[in-house]
């Protein structure tokens, strides 16, 4: 009786262990049991990593898909360049053309201008007389008293070369050949008007040629500079020949001359600003100008309002643009002899290349 009760215990927990290893090896698999009761912690591992590559995954293409028109980074290491930088280097310019260092500024313009002026000369006439109270003889209208044309084309051609970030130096010239005749309209009471040695009276016909040339040389400093504005500061130096003939056929076209020519300098300012920015990558600016000449007794001033249209040409920073506006000169110039009032005014079309 006494030697049994011990070893009953002993079969019952060999039966238990025995059922607890056969149900472990029957779920995990013949090959796989013996790996699960030795590293048990490799279960818990596998599944938890596949959630996690799932969601960076899912936040990766999540994230790519904020900027629809940009293309995602790969994955990995790669040898091969990545898309995105060439990609990235075609993006459109979102700003304002203007010249690099080392870079040329051309451009040609056609001002459609309306000719209006008077000319004194002499600016004391003996033929003046006692007529003290009308001086209106000895300022004979360009277009009414000398038959020049009343609207004149006028071309100009500028250039303009960086040769440093905020540094530029720029020539322009503006000129013109205006010829017209006719029978003068003598408006004043006298019935005449003088002009050099000659008295043209009414009925007289006469044939009359004025040419223009308005030359100016200077520096601009480019004082604000962003991606969408710029203001510019420019000071030059104006250089101007005016030459008049006339012909008088009542008197066997005997011919007076004016031929003169001053040096002045104006200063001013230039300003640019971005408007829009088209899908080619081109910008529409406004772009406005405004100077005052003065010295050597001349006073005038030049000014432009209009608006640009640029479009980039490479990825070289070369640009084209066309601009159009509208643009006043006006020139007084007054010497102890003579003195001789004219304005240019009228809208202008212009055509340009950076490169």
């Amino acid at each position: 009786m006494l030697r049994r009760i011990p070893s009953t215990p002993l079969v019952c927990l060999a039966v238990f262990i025995s059922t607890i290893l056969l149900t472990a090896s029957w779920a995990a698999g013949p090959d796989e049991s013996l790996d699960m009761l030795l590293k048990p912690n490799q279960v818990a591992s596998v599944p938890t990593a596949v959630p996690h590559r799932a969601k960076s995954v899912r936040a990766a293409s999540k994230s790519a898909a904020v900027l629809p028109g940009l293309l995602p980074y790969p994955a990995g290491i790669s040898k091969v360049k990545s898309p995105c930088a060439s990609y990235v280097a075609c993006l459109p310019f979102l700003g304002l053309p203007s010249p690099r260092v080392g870079q040329w500024e051309m451009s040609a313009q056609a001002l459609f201008a309306r000719l209006r002026g008077k000319i004194q000369w002499p600016r004391y006439s003996q033929y003046f007389g006692n007529f003290q109270w009308d001086d209106s003889a000895l300022w004979p209208d360009l277009t009414d008293q000398l038959q020049l044309p009343a609207h004149q084309t006028a071309g100009q051609f500028m250039a303009r070369y960086q040769f440093r970030p905020n540094w530029g130096m720029r020539f322009s010239v503006l000129g013109f050949e205006a010829n017209g005749g006719g029978w003068p309209s003598v408006n004043n009471w006298i019935g005449y008007y003088v002009f050099g040695n000659q008295i043209i009276t009414y009925g007289q016909q006469v044939q009359s040629k004025w040419k223009h040339t308005y030359y100016r040389l200077g520096l601009v400093y480019d004082a604000i500079q962003t991606g969408v504005a710029k203001a510019s500061v420019f000071a030059d130096w104006v250089h101007v020949d005016d030459r008049i003939d006339l012909w008088n056929v009542y008197s066997g076209f005997y011919t007076q001359t004016f031929s003169q020519n001053t040096d002045s300098a104006i200063v001013g300012l230039e300003f640019q600003k971005c408007l829009a920015v088209m899908r080619n990558g081109g910008t529409f600016s406004s772009d406005l100008k405004g100077g005052v000449i003065f010295l050597d007794d001349v006073e005038g001033w030049d000014a432009e309002l209009g608006g640009r249209y640029s479009i980039p040409l490479n990825a070289g920073g070369r640009w084209g643009y066309v601009k159009g506006g509208y643009r006043v000169v006006q020139l007084k110039k007054s010497r102890s002899d003579w003195v001789f009032h004219n304005t240019l005014e009228g809208g202008f079309m212009e055509f340009g290349f950076i490169f």
